[in-house]
Formats: C-alpha cells, structure tokens, sequence
C-alpha cells in the first residue's frame, strides 16, 4: 500500500476532526424588505419585571422600517407600574427617561456612553406615525412608549454602533425600584414576566436577523456570531 506523505495525513486528520473542511455559506447581509420583523424584534427589546413594576427597552433600527440611514440610535423605553387593583400607570416622557443611560462596547471591548440628541426630522416623523399605529394594537403600552436619540456618529464621521458588527449595547433604564406591594410584598402582583431586579437590557450584535441564514451541514442553522458549526466544527465564512 503506498504511504501517504505527512503532509497528507495532517489533512487527512484534520478532515475527520472536522477542523479542516471547506468553509461554507459567506455572510450576507438581507435586503431589507426580507428581514423577519419578530425575529428582529426578539433580539433588540429587553423586558424587566420587579415586583409590581415593569420596564422595556427597545433598540430600533430605521432602516428596517424604511429610513434611510441615521446619525443617531433610536431607543424606545416603557416604564410602568401596577398597583393591586390590576391598574397599570405608565410614566411620562420625563420619567422614562431618567435614569437612563445607553452604552457601546465595541468588538475591541471598549465601551463608550452614547451622548442623547435631538431626533432628526426622519426619527420626528417616525415616531409621529408609529407610536399612534402601536398605540392602537397596544393601547397604554403603545401610548407609554417614549423614544429617545443618541449620537451615532464619531469625529471621522463614521458610525459608532452598527448591528451589523460585533459588539454590544447596554441600555440602563435607573436604579430598580422596590416592590411596593400591599405590606411589603404580602400581595404578589403576578405581571406574567419573569422577575429581575437589574433594569439593565442588553442587546447582542450582530443581529441575527440581519443576516441570511447560514446553514451547517445536515440543514442546521448557523447563528451570524459563530464561526464553526458547533456539531462538526465545519468553518464558517464571514466574506
């Protein structure tokens, strides 16, 4: 039997490790019209619960609602409260954003406090038609959503956060409140959520939704961040 040389058997190796294989499905990014709302939704909104009070934080993005590309990060926050009758009391503009802090660590693990701005005339007139379309299939919830606008943009003029790219958003919503139910607790409120005391959401980039689904071998999707298939170690391209 002729022998096979080192170099082969390394390769040969390799290949059955499933360390050594062709790397498969590049990154694409999807047109925007195709990218899945829910999922999207799923992976930019955090939702706090502490007793009887209730916190979200919802980081959109306007392209996938038809802007063009902003200067600024968009953040939508909920906070409201319920009090034993089953009555829920959202805050004011005022209130929800107090306490409010949003911060970028980028791939490099640097983290950077985005600095609020003004909403562009865009974000103004979104907000204008969205917040009355969520308030009818919403109602309060829809009507206590406040959007607030970072900076986007650094002094090279390019964009500090992209969720195209690795990284990480933390939104800080304030300091958790104490439960203040009926004799300190003796009355659970039960808000159907499961309960954190931290008031902090954070988002994961790059979004998933964004792109198009890679696939590993046997037909299992392959999340954008990874970049081996876990079952087999097969590569995965990300050009």
């Amino acid at each position: 039997m002729k022998k096979l040389n080192n170099t082969n058997l390394i390769l040969a190796l390799f290949t059955l490790m499933g360390l050594y294989t062709t790397p498969i499905n590049a990154l694409e990014r999807r047109p925007i019209e195709s990218i899945p709302t829910q999922e999207l939704t799923k992976e930019t909104m955090g939702i706090k619960s502490n007793g009887d009070s209730l916190k979200m934080a919802w980081y959109l993005l306007p392209e996938a609602y038809g802007l063009p590309p902003q200067p600024v990060v968009l953040i939508a926050v909920v906070k409201a409260k319920m009090n034993p009758f089953g009555v829920t009391t959202f805050s004011s503009e005022i209130e929800a954003q107090r306490g409010l802090k949003v911060t970028y660590t980028n791939s490099k693990g640097i983290p950077r406090e985005l600095v609020p701005v003004p909403k562009t005339a865009d974000i103004s007139n979104f907000v204008g038609v969205f917040k009355p379309f969520f308030s009818k299939f919403a109602g309060e919830f829809g009507e206590g959503m406040w959007f607030f606008t970072y900076k986007n943009v650094d002094i090279f003029g390019n964009p500090i956060v992209s969720p195209y790219e690795a990284g990480e958003l933390k939104i800080d919503m304030g300091i958790p409140e104490e439960p203040s139910n009926i004799e300190a607790g003796e009355l659970k409120i039960d808000m159907g959520i499961p309960e954190e005391s931290s008031n902090i959401a954070l988002i994961n980039f790059p979004l998933n939704s964004l792109f198009v689904p890679r696939v590993c071998p046997g037909g299992k999707p392959a999340h954008v961040s990874w970049k081996y298939c876990p079952w087999d170690g097969t590569p995965l391209r990300e050009d």
